[in-house]
């Protein structure tokens, strides 16, 4: 079926004046494909939703930090960005080669021609773009915390402590936990900062929305067994009542769907269609406490996983702020999409904006 029928466009390029007055194509900046090196699809999502953070771009490719393009990292991220934002011609697609090189120099679980999470990639570029960034210079003193990547009951690393970057000062949240002893009464408060957020899917749901799945995460647990706290006032580990609330919104809210999960010993994916809004996420009902900041999202990107856990493919979904439409990345293709049709079963993880993306000020656009 062409892909006018299904509501998409292959025409996402424009046409400027070249020399002696003609016309060409040329394609949208910061609309480009990125060709598979085998199984690199997850890869290529991920960067084409950072691609598509136009703080971040703006950011890194801003004349005044051209001495972080240097860097190990940053210096591979801002030379594929040149490329994306900056290229000349009608090239549809580029090779993240130096990329993918340096991906699987930086864990050895990305170091082969296999499938992987995206989110888990999307977690170890934060970091190491944040810890490159740190080390050359771009910092400002912050209060020493932990920042993860927050599911129910479930942790894993992300941008180490210290100085902040623009990535932590962009993606970074702050959650709010209160604790209550069950056996004293006894009340202890802490702080956890993070960079995405692992939401649990209701189970045995077709359709869900995504207000049920942060309203699962935000819900109060029990903690008993294995999963026990100290107590302050006991001294020993308790049954622990634990409320979640959110401190501090981040500017870049990253939504991570938890699909993949064990059911016994058997691997499987929750196919639940989460319906999300494109606008106007309202996080106030999870505030700690009443805000006047804006605290509503606009989504501007999204990954999606078709497929099973071992088998799948990754593509993803940005929105251009140069053209007020969205696009769809597979790889190398690329083609504008009508809005309706970014709301999919497939959504995998979400990238909302606290502030809307204006016309990036990127020199030679």
């Amino acid at each position: 079926m062409p892909m006018e029928e299904l509501g998409c466009s292959s025409g996402w390029g424009v046409r400027v004046k070249g020399e002696q007055g003609k016309r060409e194509d040329r394609r949208l900046a910061g609309v480009c494909g990125l060709a598979n090196s085998g199984n690199s699809c997850y890869m290529n999502t991920v960067l084409q939703c950072l691609f598509s953070t136009v703080p971040l771009v703006e950011h890194l490719l801003s004349s005044h930090k051209r001495s972080q393009r240097n860097s190990p990292v940053a210096g591979v991220f801002v030379h594929l960005l040149q490329e994306v934002w900056q290229g000349q011609g009608g090239t549809s697609f580029t090779s993240p080669g130096e990329m993918r090189a340096l991906v699987s120099s930086l864990h050895p679980q990305f170091n082969n021609q296999s499938q992987q999470d995206a989110q888990e990639l999307l977690l170890l570029l934060l970091n190491a773009l944040h810890d490159d960034l740190k080390n050359k210079g771009e910092r400002r003193q912050t209060r020493s915390s932990q920042r993860l990547c927050l599911g129910r009951k479930s942790l894993s690393s992300a941008p180490a402590a210290g100085d902040s970057t623009v990535v932590t000062r962009l993606f970074e949240g702050q959650l709010s936990y209160q604790m209550l002893c069950l056996h004293c009464d006894g009340h202890s408060h802490s702080n956890q900062v993070f960079t995405i957020l692992s939401l649990p899917i209701p189970l045995d749901s077709y359709r869900c929305s995504l207000q049920d799945c942060l309203l699962l995460f935000f819900q109060q647990s029990t903690l008993t067994c294995g999963d026990q706290k100290l107590c302050p006032e006991c001294g020993v580990k308790r049954d622990t009542a634990v409320l979640t609330s959110m401190a501090k919104p981040p500017e870049i809210l990253v939504l991570h769907l938890k699909r993949f999960g064990c059911h016994g010993s058997e691997k499987r994916k929750l196919r639940t269609n989460v319906l999300f809004s494109l606008d106007s996420l309202d996080l106030t009902p999870y505030l700690s406490r009443p805000s006047a900041n804006h605290t509503s999202y606009s989504l501007y990107a999204v990954v999606n996983h078709t497929g099973d856990l071992d088998m799948g493919h990754y593509t993803a979904l940005c929105h251009s702020t140069l053209s007020s439409s969205w696009h769809h990345f597979d790889d190398t293709a690329v083609s504008e999409v009508v809005d309706f049709l970014v709301q999919s079963p497939n959504a995998y993880i979400l990238l909302y904006s606290r502030q809307p993306f204006h016309r990036p000020t990127i020199p030679q656009i």
